[in-house]
């Protein structure tokens, strides 16, 4: 899922913070449970790519650009959106500033605003005993894993070879979710991962984009090893489902987010997300104003999905 703006992502971490605004500014507070994941894998390295997107078929003047992060160990991935987390410093910046400069600290007024846009979506990807690739979705705090059907791409190893930054990647062609990829890996960096639900290959995936050139993955930088990354693995408390009944799910929370809160108190977790909060107290909150910010021409419409072939039911 890719956001236009920064709005959705401060809301949905207003709700991993357990506030609830009302129309008189009253708020109240839910407890969020912990962000433990199962098996957690120590980070070995990290990639960062610069994406560019074309979100709109009929605006291809239009390229929607973020900066995406792989984290990786040497035998699992996790895929998320870098902007997303510096979206998140630029907030918890202007909660820590709002905080200091109240002038009655048990009444807090804050205003949220700027960022980039930025995706929500989060992949976990395994390479052993045998790969899988989990779709990782929150709403309101709850979190649900979504395990892929289609994980085998039949790469083709093509002997053609360049240089990225450095790194010498040969090439190879594959079919994943309805769009034909090329993919330039690294084999001295011996890992089976790449963007998103890229993989497979044995090295360590520095570009790829399909053959329309609609979904392009570009190297930003490699991360010194033993990076001090938090562990990766998938969330502890999370609900596995499926496609078609989270998109139901997205569907009730988008037309009574209250009612799936209190449906899923209890479930709630904030995963990766944790520490954005960490030092405030939101019981001292009086107001919260979210500020759009977008640089997205009007009218765009999401109507290329990255992945053209969905998932079974």
């Amino acid at each position: 899922m890719i956001s236009n703006t920064f709005v959705c992502r401060c809301l949905y971490i207003l709700l991993f913070m357990g506030i609830q605004v009302s129309s008189t500014a009253q708020i109240t507070l839910r407890t969020a449970n912990s962000n433990a994941v199962k098996n957690p894998q120590p980070v070995t390295g990290r990639i960062l790519y610069d994406f560019r997107y074309v979100k709109d078929t009929s605006r291809r003047d239009y390229i929607y650009t973020e900066t995406l992060e792989l984290d990786y160990t040497k035998t699992s991935s996790y895929f998320t959106s870098y902007t997303a987390k510096q979206n998140d410093t630029l907030m918890q910046q202007q909660l820590a500033a709002a905080f200091k400069n109240a002038p009655d600290p048990d009444r807090v007024e804050i205003t949220l605003t700027g960022g980039a846009a930025a995706s929500s979506d989060k992949f976990y990807t395994e390479s052993h005993p045998q790969p899988r690739v989990y779709a990782i979705r929150r709403l309101a705090g709850t979190a649900f894993i979504i395990p892929a059907s289609q994980v085998s791409i039949n790469w083709k190893i093509i002997d053609s070879t360049k240089t990225i930054q450095g790194f010498v990647c040969q090439k190879a062609r594959g079919s994943s979710y309805g769009r034909q990829y090329t993919a330039w890996f690294c084999t001295d960096l011996p890992y089976r991962f790449g963007p998103r639900r890229l993989h497979g290959l044995p090295g360590l995936i520095l570009e790829a984009y399909d053959d329309a050139m609609e979904v392009v993955y570009h190297l930003n930088r490699v991360e010194d090893f033993n990076t001090g990354l938090a562990p990766i693995g998938l969330p502890g408390d999370a609900e596995t489902t499926t496609s078609a009944a989270f998109a139901q799910a997205e569907e009730a929370f988008k037309r009574n987010p209250q009612a799936f809160i209190d449906a899923n108190r209890g479930k709630r977790t904030t995963g990766r997300t944790a520490g954005i909060t960490d030092g405030f107290d939101p019981s001292k909150i009086k107001s919260i104003n979210v500020r759009k910010s977008s640089t997205e021409p009007a009218g765009i419409k999401a109507n290329n999905p990255i992945d053209l072939v969905k998932d079974p039911s």
